[in-house]
């Protein structure tokens, strides 16, 4: 008796292989036409070797991506300073307010991401001598100024500089420095006025208080700082000399030293 055959589920030995089912001969990779010990080698369909190349492709991008984010930032040319006090000429400032007393005293730290160093310099008005007590001790102060350079290698200060001026000061304004905003550049209720300067680096802002004017650059890797602070009665407290007339002096002392630090 014939029984009706059984049907077999696709993918079972003994299932039926549609016309559609066979491996069609394009898809198909042969290797080698030898045969080895252990007979002929079974063909591998093509998409096994897209898949290779896939992964070796990931895996060549992975590598490229980690470079990149390994790589050390473009100091534009900015070099470290081992002595900020030599670097500082200060031709500007030293013909407005007077010669340096000496030739300044001068800090350094260095750490494989970051090159902080700083300068501190009295200057003594022609013709100026401080007063003194009973016993010959100076009284008062000098005018100086102050100098301040930071070369960051590993990290773009970019992004903070702004933000940090703005946190450091009460008051901000955008606007280009002239002459005659100098006057009324200390609000009424003691704060700081910041402003914007042109043309001077990537970033640079101008900072004036009653105590001084100071001068903030950022260019590239590079934060570079020159301020001037004035000399202060001893009997009154209150600053002898107006330094806040001495701003295009620092202006022009910056853009010497920024060159100077790229020598």
């Amino acid at each position: 008796m014939i029984s009706e055959p059984e049907m077999v589920p696709e993918g079972y030995f003994g299932a039926a292989e549609l016309p559609q089912q066979r491996v069609a001969a394009d898809d198909v990779v042969t290797e080698g036409q030898g045969q080895g010990p252990g007979g002929p080698r079974r063909a591998r369909p093509a998409w096994l070797w897209a898949l290779g190349g896939a992964v070796v492709a990931s895996a060549v991008w992975a590598g490229g991506l980690y470079v990149h984010a390994t790589a050390e930032p473009d100091l534009g040319g900015y070099r470290e300073s081992r002595n900020l006090c030599l670097d500082a000429e200060l031709n500007a400032l030293t013909a407005a307010i007077g010669e340096r007393v000496d030739q300044g005293s001068a800090w350094r730290s260095t750490h494989e991401s970051l090159d902080d160093v700083s300068c501190y310099i009295e200057m003594r008005p022609q013709g100026y001598e401080l007063p003194t007590d009973e016993d010959g001790n100076e009284l008062g102060s000098l005018p100086s100024v102050s100098v301040g350079y930071t070369l960051h290698k590993k990290t773009d200060p970019g992004p903070e500089f702004e933000g940090m001026m703005a946190a450091r000061h009460t008051a901000v304004e955008d606007t280009a420095v002239d002459d005659a905003a100098v006057d009324d550049a200390t609000g009424a209720d003691g704060t700081t006025a910041l402003r914007r300067v042109d043309g001077l680096g990537e970033l640079a802002f101008v900072v004036r208080d009653s105590g001084g004017v100071t001068l903030e650059v950022l260019d590239g890797q590079a934060v570079v700082s020159l301020s001037t602070t004035s000399d202060w009665d001893a009997e009154t407290g209150e600053p002898l000399t107006d330094v806040s007339d001495f701003e295009p002096m620092l202006v022009e002392d910056m853009r010497a030293l920024l060159a100077r630090l790229k020598s």
